[in-house]
């Protein structure tokens, strides 16, 4: 996967680089919010080049608190550029103000409450939570990997499945 990271504190921003890439993930780091915002669109235009309507990032990771554009700032001028983009606020601010803060962008965020370990941190950037949901259907997931779906189409998924389960099974 591409994953951009933006975060001030340099030390933690070079441990997710390195364990991320360990795992064979491309990644870009921004310690401010308006150098991820520039990476973005140099990322975009990459792709504009290459006539592709996709994102430039499978998974764009934010801290709330950062200098020249804080987090919020930065997802808002992500959504601007990309509405479905993945952004995942990783936040030491306690959910109930993250989760205030993110009602004002009106789109699907996920939240990572600091602190958390870095087995958390991939296995929510590699959605091992649901793809454990969607095998507790009787889906092998080997059968999906072959498939390259995103993040939006498991969620997808696992939703439609939740509701068969509900309509029919309960």
């Amino acid at each position: 996967m591409k994953i951009l990271i933006a975060r001030d504190d340099k030390n933690v921003l070079d441990s997710y680089k390195s364990i991320l890439e360990s795992r064979n993930h491309q990644v870009w780091t921004a310690e401010d919010g308006e150098r991820c915002v520039q990476i973005y669109h140099q990322e975009l235009d990459k792709m504009s080049n290459l006539d592709t309507k996709s994102q430039p990032f499978h998974i764009v990771i934010l801290d709330y608190k950062m200098p020249k554009k804080n987090g919020l700032e930065t997802a808002i001028e992500i959504f601007k550029i990309v509405p479905d983009q993945r952004i995942i606020f990783a936040s030491a601010y306690t959910k109930n103000i993250t989760l205030s803060l993110t009602e004002k962008l009106k789109y699907n965020i996920e939240i990572l409450q600091k602190p958390f370990s870095l087995d958390v941190l991939i296995d929510k950037i590699e959605d091992r939570e649901v793809f454990e949901q969607i095998e507790s259907f009787g889906i092998r997931i080997s059968d999906l990997k072959d498939r390259i779906l995103s993040h939006r189409q498991l969620t997808k998924l696992l939703e439609e499945l939740i509701k068969v389960e509900t309509k029919y099974f309960k």
